[in-house]
């Protein structure tokens, strides 16, 4: 096989494996905004996570505040006279 045989039979196998894969070809502009949104989303749900997480503690703390001093008055208003 000479070598202009070689390169014909490269660039037809070439393009049979490009016409093969043709469509699993992914455009790197677009991949890469993909993977910048996911990036983004995910920032945004460890920032919500975080501020739900925050939300609730404080909301307990605050309920058992508002409990110990609902005992206070209603153990100094009988105990006290």
């Amino acid at each position: 096989m000479d070598e202009t045989s070689r390169n014909e039979m490269k660039a037809l196998v070439k393009e049979a494996m490009d016409d093969k894969l043709r469509d699993f070809w992914v455009d790197r502009e677009e991949h890469y905004q993909h993977h910048k949104f996911i990036a983004e989303f995910i920032q945004w749900l460890e920032t919500c996570k975080s501020t739900a997480t925050k939300t609730i503690v404080k909301g307990i703390i605050i309920t058992m505040v508002g409990l110990i001093i609902l005992g206070f008055i209603f153990w100094g208003r009988t105990n006290i006279k």
